[in-house]
C-alpha cells in the first residue's frame, strides 16, 4: 500500500548546518529528504513532481496549506494526524 508514502507537494524544510531538511510534524525530529520524480501525462501537457518515502519508515501527506506534512514513524503519524485518531 502506498497511501501516505507519495505526495504531490514538497514538505516544509528547516535549515540545519546549511542544508534544508524536513522535520516530523509530531516530534520535530529531522528527517531525510524524500526522493523526487517527475511524471507527465501522455500528451505532456501536465507535469507533476512527486515526493515519496517509499521503502522507508517515513510518511508524507498533502495538506491544505500547500506544503506536505512528514512523519518520522508510524507512531508519530498515528498520534498527530487526525485521520488515524480513533
Amino acid at each position: 500500500m502506498i497511501e501516505g508514502k507519495i505526495a504531490n507537494q514538497a514538505p516544509n524544510r528547516v535549515f540545519n548546518s546549511g542544508y534544508p531538511k524536513p522535520i516530523c510534524g509530531k516530534c520535530q525530529k529531522l528527517i531525510d529528504n524524500p526522493s523526487t520524480a517527475t511524471l507527465a501525462n501522455i500528451t505532456g501537457t501536465s507535469i507533476f513532481t512527486i515526493h515519496s518515502y517509499l521503502e522507508t519508515p517515513n510518511w508524507i501527506y498533502e495538506s491544505k496549506s500547500g506544503s506536505a506534512v512528514v512523519y518520522c514513524s508510524k507512531y508519530c503519524r498515528d498520534k498527530h494526524n487526525h485521520r488515524f485518531n480513533k
